[in-house]
């Protein structure tokens, strides 16, 4: 072998002197060589080739065979094949020193045996075994030289690579398929040697590949070279002895749409491993075709049986045509069959199938990476799958949706899995259903659901709308097997800790806001097995300023935290339990119970342990859902038995420290423990024992202007001052005006709502010891408190302002503190007011009821005085003396009645025509700089809100009023002048003059401002309500008068009666004066008022109108002010006229001139005479036909 390898090629080439050449296939001439080198040596076309087999070192082998067959490739051949032409002309690129790649493929080209008969005459498909042995990896080189022959060691059960031989028409072919198709042409002729026998070929043999390989270039097996994985061809190329037999494309078709497209998912590795196995057989040897018996059983990776049976020539695979045999590969044989080799039930419809054929893929990815297959797999166990579909997730893929593979995903997915099948017919709005989301929060237990189901009863059942956990559903749902899937519209966050689930309420901050201030946040959180009541912000102030001031208090933090556990029931209970339960009590972490009543209505009342007498709250079932239990909201805070509420810590939370050591040196400082008076004191003696207290707090501000060393030397005006802040208030059983009100709202030591009278300690021994409550406004709960009946101080000592409250839980609860702005003084009036007073009250009221029967008295002798006649023998009676003086009194009367009517008619034509003028003119007079441009801005803005009624808005007070302020004003008018006539006897003419008509007008608004002003007052309010973007308070003038009383009795009912007599008194002279004035100016000579047409009578109203409110507009911006600005505002005229010329200057004294002067024409013109019936001098001529 070593001597071979060391001749060279030109030594060879000398051979070919003693050999003949070889010639082509078709010469009948058989020539006879020496060995297989030396008919290679002898024919030039093969010098390529020996050329290769010198340096795969193969020459020694050629020689030593004794029988064989070359399949030899020419030059021709060898300059078509990459790495064969590689090898000779790139001899430095060669991999190892042996070649053994190449030397491989040589061996595939060599036959232990030699083939003599003319390939070309055999019509049979010959199979031969080369000395080819194929092995999953190639040997690294080593220093010893390779073996001659090769060792049959292969990865085809030690056998040798197989080649088939035919001839087709004559010609012969190598490497030809199954059926004989294909393969390399034998071209040149059959040249025996001594040591065997060469043929020519026209190709170089390639080596069978691996069955991977083989398997992907193979033309009807397009669909497994789609669905196969990297890591399935990995197993396929690295399995020995491996037998596979193969579907045909058309044998997938066999299987469902869905679960084709299931295994063309990334998702079917595991299923198409299977499949694979249930098509692959592993033995000792591989099974070609000619293995096979008549009927063999083999034995697949999957574990199921193949059965093998040949029958007619037809060979059949478990009922499956075996449609092309033995394809070669180096580490087995490939088997193409026409359908699947798979076992019945082997292969099922899972839910993750179908998911993935919704456009489910993310969801399904998902759920790989966390290892929860076995929930889209199983094909037993019921689920109801919630799943969101790509573009779902694709919105949340890049923010909101945890790390793939972390137990938070993990978490998340399995709160969209719901054992039991749950179709929309089985869901009910409100259920709650559990999830395979097995919570430590729980004990263990599974997490719950919150469904939401449109109860439209004429809908279909598959069309209700449903929502799972807050999310929507979209599209149909559908039925698999044992699985309910519902598409939803976003992904579903499982709860999270009770504080995480409440902080996006914003109703529930100031409780949150309170655990965060604490120790105990942390550990109440992680709770166990813990249901929430979280009360509502506004729980917080109806639990009163200084409780919640004193539970936020650092040195409070102990009751705070009672408090927020008493809160917190051990367990989970949800909305179901507890508005259906039978269960009344629950344990909470505070160690007291709460208590729940249930009423006809489904609401639930929850009590605490403790709190104040009453104390309740409305149960709101919400079902917010933690990963520990479930949060409910409540109406109100509750506070249990362990936190107790006294008046000493209800004044330390309103920093009361005056009043605290007031009471204490007064010696009650029992009452601020929430104790008994002492023993033997006099308290005590008075049965003052168990009573619940209210006490009247003035802040620290508020003695800023007392002697308080004065105050604390003298006990006995020390104990009176501190009497009249105490109020004794009933528990609850005990009789009294004070009943335990409301408990849903309350938080008050009395009710101050009621407005009521309540009597102090002082009580008892002064006539001034009551103390009275009243509110400041209707829109606020503003309240003030005074001493009852308290007169002639300067209003800074007997009432005072309420400020805060709270109520105590001593004492059965219906006690606290009221914090107000001022001390109360005890009340001591001076004389002339508790002695004078009433003694000119009852003189007074003596003499009226003496004038009122005098007067009756002189009306008697009138009525009852009757002309008298004298007969005179048989003439005409005359009359008496006094029946001129009784038919001029009875006239007198007449002309006072007509001209009260007269008014009434004239007042309503003037409030018909004018109020849109008036309701303007208010409006500019009241509202706040730069709400207006002007009159027109009004009118629009009105016109735009309210729509034109809005502009009669306030129109009821004056109509119901205009018709007795006319007529007073025109009966007090004329009355007013018959007066000034009667004073002054000895005048020269009846007619009186410009002053005396100015003067009759001014005193004709004295009795007329007594219905003026609770009118004007009622109108005024009316007017304004909606301005400024508010909303209506009144609902009418008898609402208006309702509120008025209340907040003030009478004297609110008639604010602004000076302001008014200002306005009216000069307005009402002018008035008249300018009428009369103009009217007598247009009477032509000779003639009479009655003769004045229609334009002059208008003229002269609408001139009197101008004339009046010229002057008048000044005092009515005030007036107007006055009435409208809440209680307190300004103390008087004077005040007002200040306020209002320092804030908006002096021109705001004639804001609504122009509406005014507007009004004043056609209103006062209309007022005399519209139309001549509806006016004043229209309804003087009807009644003067009456009378």
């Amino acid at each position: 072998m070593r001597l071979w390898g060391c001749i060279p090629l030109t030594l060879l080439a000398l051979v070919a002197l003693s050999t003949t050449t070889q010639v082509a296939w078709n010469s009948d001439a058989t020539i006879q060589s020496n060995t297989l080198v030396d008919i290679l040596n002898n024919d030039e076309d093969y010098s390529s080739l020996l050329s290769l087999l010198q340096k795969a070192k193969l020459i020694p082998t050629l020689n030593k065979l004794n029988g064989s067959t070359l399949f030899a490739p020419t030059n021709d051949a060898i300059r078509r094949h990459d790495l064969w032409r590689s090898a000779l002309e790139y001899p430095t690129l060669l991999k190892d020193n042996v070649q053994e790649e190449l030397r491989q493929q040589l061996f595939y080209h060599l036959l232990n045996y030699s083939v003599t008969e003319d390939p070309k005459d055999s019509t049979t498909l010959q199979v031969h075994e080369t000395l080819h042995f194929p092995k999953l990896a190639l040997h690294p080189p080593t220093n010893n030289p390779p073996p001659w022959i090769p060792i049959p060691e292969s990865s085809l059960g030690n056998q040798s690579q197989k080649l088939r031989l035919t001839s087709r028409d004559g010609v012969a072919w190598v490497g030809v398929d199954a059926f004989g198709k294909g393969g390399i042409e034998v071209k040149k002729q059959k040249v025996e040697a001594a040591n065997g026998v060469v043929y020519g070929i026209a190709h170089v043999l390639e080596v069978p590949l691996d069955l991977g390989r083989v398997l992907s270039h193979e033309p009807s097996l397009s669909y497994i070279q789609k669905v196969l994985t990297p890591s399935m061809l990995n197993v396929i190329n690295s399995t020995s002895e491996l037998t596979l037999f193969i579907p045909v494309d058309s044998a997938w078709e066999a299987l469902d749409s869905i679960e084709r497209l299931y295994l063309e998912s990334q998702f079917a590795a595991d299923d198409l491993l299977r499949i694979l196995n249930m098509h692959a057989v592993v033995e000792k040897s591989v099974r070609w075709s000619d293995t096979f018996d008549s009927t063999t059983t083999l034995t697949t990776e999957y574990g199921s049986k193949l059965e093998v049976v040949i029958s007619e020539g037809k060979t059949t695979v478990s009922g499956a045509t075996l449609s092309q045999p033995d394809l070669y590969a180096s580490n087995g044989v490939l088997h193409l069959v026409s359908s699947l080799l798979v076992p019945p039930g082997a292969l099922q419809l899972t839910p993750e199938k179908y998911l993935l054929t919704f456009n489910c893929t993310s969801f399904i990815s998902l759920i790989h990476s966390v290892n929860l297959t076995h929930l889209i797999n199983d094909t037993e166990t019921q689920y109801t799958i919630l799943a969101p579909k790509d573009d779902v997730l694709s919105i949340f893929e890049n923010d909101g949706l945890p790390k793939q593979g972390s137990d938070e995903l993990k978490r998340m997915l399995q709160y969209h899995f719901l054992p039991g099948k749950w179709t929309p017919e089985k869901l009910v709005d409100g259920m709650l259903l559990e999830s395979v989301l097995q919570e430590p929060g729980l004990d263990g237990g599974r997490q719950v659901m919150h469904v939401e189901v449109n109860d439209d009863e004429e809908q279909d059942v598959p069309s209700r709308h449903i929502k799972f956990g807050g999310a929507g559903i979209t599209g149909e749902h559908i039925v698999i097997n044992n699985a309910v899937v519902y598409f939803i519209s976003s992904p579903l966050e499982p709860p999270v800790d009770p504080l995480q689930t409440a902080l996006p309420s914003l109703e529930l901050s100031s409780f949150l806001a309170a655990v965060f201030s604490t120790s105990i946040a942390d550990g109440i959180k992680k709770t166990p097995r813990a249901t929430f009541f979280i009360p509502h912000n506004a729980a917080f102030k109806r639990l009163g300023k200084l409780v919640s001031d004193h539970l936020l208090a650092a040195s409070s933090k102990t009751d705070l935290e009672n408090v927020i556990m008493h809160h917190i029931i051990d367990g989970v209970e949800y909305s179901q339990s507890l508005v259906n339960g039978s269960l009344r009590t629950f344990a909470t972490l505070e160690g007291s119970d709460l208590q729940l009543e249930r009423l006809p209505n489904l609401s639930v009342i929850v009590s605490p342990s403790g709190g104040w007498a009453g104390m309740k709250s409305a149960l709101y079932p919400t079902n917010m859902l933690t990963e520990t239990g479930v949060i409910h909201e409540l109406s109100d805070l509750m506070i249990p038995r362990s936190v107790e509420l006294n008046v000493g810590k209800l004044m330390k939370a309103a920093k009361a420290t005056t009043m605290i050591n007031m009471v204490t040196k007064a010696g009650f400082d029992w009452i601020l423990n929430g104790s008994d008076p002492p023993e033997g004191s006099k308290w005590a003696d008075q049965g003052l024992g168990g009573a619940s207290w209210t006490l009247l707090c003035p802040t620290d501000d508020a003695f800023k202007k007392y002697n308080l060393t004065q105050l604390l030397e003298n006990i006995d005006i020390l104990r009176a001052l501190v009497s009249q802040h105490l109020i004794r208030t009933p528990s609850t059983g005990e009789s009294g005006s004070f009943n335990v009100f409301d408990a849903l709202n309350d938080n008050r030591p009395l009710p101050l709502e009621d407005l009521g009278e309540y009597p102090t300690l002082l009580s008892p021994s002064s006539a001034y010891g009551d103390i009275v409550f009243r509110a400041l406004d209707d829109k606020v709960p503003h309240y003030m408190v005074g001493i009852k009946n308290a007169r002639g101080t300067d209003k800074q000592a007997d009432w005072a302002r309420v400020l805060t409250w709270g109520r105590t839980t001593t004492d059965g609860g219906t006690g606290g503190v009221i914090t107000i702005d001022r001390m109360l003084a005890p009340y001591h009036p001076p004389w002339w007011i508790e002695y004078f007073a009433p003694s000119f009250v009852g003189a007074l009221g003596v003499g009226l009821i003496g004038l009122f029967f005098y007067g009756v008295r002189v009306v008697w002798k009138r009525d009852v005085t009757e002309a008298t006649y004298e007969p005179v023998d048989f003439a005409l009676p005359t009359m008496s003396s006094e029946a001129p003086a009784v038919e001029e009194a009875k006239n007198s009367a007449i002309d006072n009645v007509k001209s009260f009517i007269a008014g009434g008619f004239g007042g309503v034509s003037a409030v018909l025509v004018g109020h849109p003028f008036d309701l303007t003119k208010t409006r500019l007079q009241t509202a706040a700089p730069g709400a207006y441009t002007g009159a027109i801005d009004v009118v629009r803005k009105t016109l735009a809100r309210d729509g034109a009624t809005g502009l009669y808005r306030g129109m009821v007070p004056p109509l119901l009023g205009v018709t007795p302020i006319f007529a007073v004003s025109f009966w007090a008018y004329d009355a007013s002048k018959n007066l000034i006539l009667a004073l002054t006897p000895k005048r020269t003419s009846e007619k009186l003059s410009t002053a005396e008509l100015a003067a009759a007008g001014f005193m004709s608004a004295v009795p007329t401002t007594l219905i003026t002003a609770p009118v004007e007052r009622a109108k005024v309010l009316l007017q304004v309500q909606g301005q400024g973007g508010s909303g209506p308070q009144y609902k009418g003038v008898f609402d208006v008068m309702k509120h008025l009383y209340r907040e003030g009795g009478v004297r609110s009912i008639f604010r602004g009666t000076g302001a008014t007599i200002a306005r009216d008194g000069p307005g009402s002279a002018v008035y008249f004066a300018a009428y009369e004035v103009t009217k007598k100016a247009l009477m032509p000579a000779g003639s009479s008022a009655g003769d004045l047409n229609l334009g002059a009578i208008m003229f002269a109203g609408g001139t009197a109108g101008v004339a009046m409110w010229s002057i008048a507009i000044p005092p009515d911006v005030l007036k107007s002010r006055i009435q409208s600005a809440p209680s307190g505002t300004y103390s008087g005229l004077f005040d007002c006229f200040r306020k209002t010329v320092a804030r908006d200057g002096i021109t705001a004294l004639w804001k609504g001139l122009g509406p005014a002067m507007a009004r004043a024409f056609p209103a006062n013109a209309a007022t005399f005479y519209w139309l001549w019936q509806l006016g004043v001098e229209a309804s003087r001529k009807l009644m003067d036909g009456f009378f």
